[in-house]
């Protein structure tokens, strides 16, 4: 089974780099154009529909097939907004388009002109861009990262058990078919992205009067409280999937779906609640988990997260009993544990669902 995996390398971007930026933003926003006044049925309709507008910019072909491709993609996703028009600088082409020699990227501009970018990699990097068993795939460019996705085949392991995983603000509480019962703490996610906010606002008061340096500054360290929060969710998440793997253990885990729904305002609970929960990383936890997972072939399922809080793991009787902090009582069989724990029991014991059969 292909399983697939972005690297993201840091580059220096040169004068000419930004120009081809900004050329491919337009030719986007072209072809959206033209897909929201023509409404194609498929990319390729929208290729055949935008290629004689798209050509007199002069660049390369298959700039015109990446920027049909980003533009159906906005034209038809499941989310599109009403104004779905590119407004940030970035590149995307297919692996026929360049060429990388270890750490030398060449992609073209107009025919038989090239630039040449310098890649920036750790040995982490370089042992999957020297990997022969990786298959190349598109890369995208931004002002000042560059991602290339990879594939390879991967075999699934012999699942020999189930772990499940709840997902909570302050930790993630696993449970697994031995028994064994792990809490990564989390809260110190929680703490930084505190932090961050009254860093945030404080910045916004002193910098009232002078909206550029205010954007400058607020963009500054809101990439530092992302890179911070992302690296303190891949500590967690390597240790999980490093379990799950080590002992043959298929995953499962909440499919979370409408929890930013329950913070709106008006809702009930307060500004600083709903602001707290609506930063709560969860999905990004979630994704890092599937990936790494899926990387080294361990299965990963979603189930349904309805009242795995409120039944009992070890009877299935409900509803159980709240007791001080965070424990429940079963009034069948006096069973006594952490709600987190117990949520991670029934999810380890939900049921998978079946994938459909191909016609």
């Amino acid at each position: 089974m292909p399983s697939v995996k972005a690297i993201r390398f840091a580059y220096e971007a040169s004068e000419e780099l930004s120009g081809l930026f900004e050329e491919f933003r337009l030719m986007c926003n072209d072809a959206i154009r033209i897909a929201l006044k023509e409404r194609p049925r498929s990319r390729f309709a929208l290729i055949k529909l935008a290629y004689p507008r798209l050509k007199e910019y002069g660049l390369h072909t298959h700039y015109i097939l990446s920027a049909c491709e980003v533009a159906y993609s906005a034209f038809k996703g499941p989310k599109r907004r009403s104004d779905p028009y590119v407004r940030r600088p970035f590149l995307k082409l297919d692996s026929q388009t360049y060429a990388l020699n270890h750490l030398i990227l060449r992609i073209p501009t107009k025919p038989r002109h090239y630039i040449y970018l310098t890649l920036r990699a750790s040995n982490h990097h370089l042992s999957f861009v020297d990997d022969p068993l990786l298959k190349r795939g598109s890369i995208t460019l931004t002002a000042s990262a560059l991602a290339i996705a990879l594939t390879k085949n991967v075999s699934d392991i012999e699942v020999r058990g189930r772990i499940g995983i709840d997902v909570n603000e302050k930790n993630v509480t696993c449970s697994d078919s031995s028994g064994l019962v792990r809490k990564e703490d989390t809260s110190g996610i929680v703490d930084l992205k505190e932090r961050y906010k009254a860093i945030r606002a404080k910045i916004a008061e002193r910098t009232c009067k002078d909206r550029r340096l205010m954007r400058a500054l607020l963009a500054k360290y809101g990439k530092r409280e992302r890179d911070r929060t992302s690296q303190a969710l891949h500590r967690v998440t390597k240790r999980i999937v490093e379990h799950a793997k080590a002992n043959g253990y298929a995953i499962l885990m909440e499919r979370l779906k409408g929890i930013r729904r329950l913070y709106r305002r008006g809702n009930g609970p307060g500004t600083s609640f709903r602001g707290r929960m609506n930063s709560w990383t969860f999905r990004e936890l979630q994704r890092q988990i599937d990936y790494k997972a899926r990387w080294d072939g361990s299965p990963v399922h979603y189930v349904d997260p309805r009242g795995t809080s409120r039944r009992c793991p070890s009877c299935s009787s409900s509803p159980l009993v709240r007791l001080e902090g965070r424990r429940l009582l079963c009034p069948t069989c006096n069973l006594c544990e952490d709600r987190d724990v117990i949520a991670a029991k029934n999810i380890m014991a939900c049921v998978v669902p079946q994938a459909r059969p191909s016609v």
